[in-house]
């Protein structure tokens, strides 16, 4: 939010217009009730996603939901990114893992075995989110 009211963007090593799945937690708690209700039988893994969108589809809906039409995603160089977390106190360690985790994003690398095996989408949409989003960051 910060970085939005400062700077007027989200800025992170990645971005642009490749969609990727995005998951609320109103949908994780929905599938973990639903998987707490079946008999167990062993370890069952699968993905789970409430919307694939892209960086600057989520700069638009979150700005249009704060009244900031305009918001963009900014990407800035992966070290760029990680000096500014070290500068913020962040943990060296887990700094350099967001850095190395972004890169996979913005490569899509990150999510190979996932668009072989795409999931039912949830019901909660990034639209619903960025209106519980825009009521916070207004207080």
């Amino acid at each position: 939010m910060e970085t939005i009211r400062n700077q007027g963007a989200i800025i992170q090593s990645y971005g642009g217009d490749q969609k990727e799945p995005w998951v609320s937690p109103l949908d994780i708690a929905a599938a973990v009730a639903a998987e707490m209700e079946k008999p167990f039988s062993g370890r069952t893994i699968h993905y789970l996603a409430s919307e694939e969108v892209s960086p600057n589809e989520v700069a638009k809906i979150i700005g249009e939901a704060i009244g900031k039409p305009d918001l963009k995603w900014l990407v800035i160089p992966g070290e760029q990114m990680l000096d500014h977390m070290l500068a913020a106190g962040m943990n060296e360690w887990i700094a350099k893992g967001l850095v190395e985790m972004q890169a996979a994003q913005g490569s899509g690398s990150l999510y190979d075995d996932y668009y072989q095996n795409r999931p039912v989408m949830g019901k909660v949409k990034l639209v619903d989110f960025a209106k519980e989003f825009a009521l916070i960051y207004h207080q």
